[in-house]
């Protein structure tokens, strides 16, 4: 009776903190909008919304992934770190790492070879708004080619690939990490590990990503201050706001 109890409560506490994530992050990006706007232009705030978006989307696409192609041999292979808890655990898999090279991977290029047929009106449409002072901060068309179709072709099949790749597994890599820290913190499979459930994957996928930038800055970009927030704001919204939604239409049975 006492362990129900205590299950009711730690649910219910769980609930209030997706309830209140979900409208904390609301309001960020609302205030993050608000102030590149009034920064620069709301144009800006689009662009930003789709750079960050196009940067992290092969992080998205494999962190999903591995849930499906999961299962089978735990990476750890069932062995306890010296705190004599799990390193990782039953849900992190040899299997689950195909999903980045057989699902992540795949679809994200299939996503930029579609901007890269469409570059052309895109690339003119972006000309005209620029031309008419609507951009401020991302006012250069190479940073828009970067980020759409990895530039100039056909160095950018190059780059595309490299940007995927390192998205995708750096996103695995802080997924990892993720699961360690919560095995560390002695929190279940399952069980909530607030924020960091939601950024690890992100956070790896940012770092790595940023990695070729620094050897090789004249052919890859490295995401700007304004990206890198961004990102941290919007992968845990998406989630946050997605489950509790879908909680409340009852769609889940809890809020994460």
């Amino acid at each position: 009776m006492k362990e129900s109890s205590t299950l009711e409560e730690a649910e219910k506490r769980n609930n209030r903190i997706a309830f209140i994530l979900a409208l904390f992050f609301a309001c960020l990006i609302l205030v993050n909008f608000i102030v590149i706007s009034v920064l620069f232009s709301w144009a800006d705030w689009v662009s930003l919304l789709i750079f960050s978006l196009l940067l992290i989307l092969p992080a998205y696409l494999s962190n999903a992934s591995m849930v499906f192609t999961g299962g089978g041999r735990p990476i750890d292979n069932g062995k306890l770190f010296r705190d004599g808890r799990r390193i990782l655990g039953d849900h992190k898999t040899i299997n689950g790492l195909k999903g980045p090279l057989y699902v992540g991977i795949p679809l994200t290029f299939m996503v930029f070879l579609l901007f890269i047929i469409l570059w052309e009106p895109i690339k003119e449409t972006i000309i005209q708004a620029s031309s008419e002072g609507q951009y401020i901060l991302y006012n250069d068309i190479n940073i828009f080619q970067y980020y759409f179709m990895g530039g100039p072709i056909p160095m950018n099949f190059l780059v595309l690939l490299i940007r995927i790749v390192l998205a995708s597994y750096g996103a695995v890599l802080g997924d990892l990490a993720g699961s360690f820290l919560k095995r560390r913190f002695d929190i279940s499979s399952g069980a909530p590990f607030w924020i960091i459930d939601q950024l690890d994957f992100a956070l790896g996928a940012t770092l790595f990503i940023a990695i070729p930038g620094f050897i090789f800055p004249s052919v890859f970009l490295l995401p700007d201050i304004h990206i890198f927030i961004f990102l941290m704001i919007i992968t845990p919204a998406v989630s946050i706001i997605a489950n509790t939604v879908a909680y409340l239409v009852g769609l889940k049975s809890v809020p994460y």
